[in-house]
């Protein structure tokens, strides 16, 4: 009766659900800029929740204002990695944040991607 209970338990236990594995992350290449110089801002994700996958750089000035896209990367298949690379000038003083934001995408060309994650943000000083 003892190994009857044990291999159901283990039987149980393999068929949980699956977890999507995934990251995406962002840099900027300075923490404290002058206003009119430029912020080199990068990032990188991937899932595997998702056959095809598109990152963008989303920014807002002090944390108070809604995320607004900056700019996204070209459309990359799951496993292969999203990548966005962008240049932004910022025109005042204050503090920009940015985050990173992964799509879920069903192909190269899908016009309504999904949210998938996004990264912790990364904050820029403008003096």
């Amino acid at each position: 009766m003892r190994h009857v209970l044990v291999a159901v338990v283990v039987v149980v236990l393999a068929a949980g659900p699956a977890v999507a594995k995934g990251a995406m992350e962002i840099s900027a290449a300075a923490h404290t800029v002058r206003s009119g110089q430029v912020v080199r801002v990068s990032g990188a994700g991937d899932d595997d929740a998702a056959h095809y996958l598109q990152a963008c750089v989303e920014e807002r000035d002090g944390g108070q204002e809604a995320w607004r896209l900056v700019s996204c990367g070209s459309p990359a298949s799951s496993g292969a990695g999203a990548r966005v690379d962008t240049r932004i000038m910022p025109q005042r003083r204050g503090t920009m944040q940015f985050r990173g934001v992964l799509y879920k995408m069903d192909s190269p060309d899908d016009r309504h991607p999904s949210l998938l994650r996004t990264s912790p943000v990364t904050t820029v000083r403008v003096r």
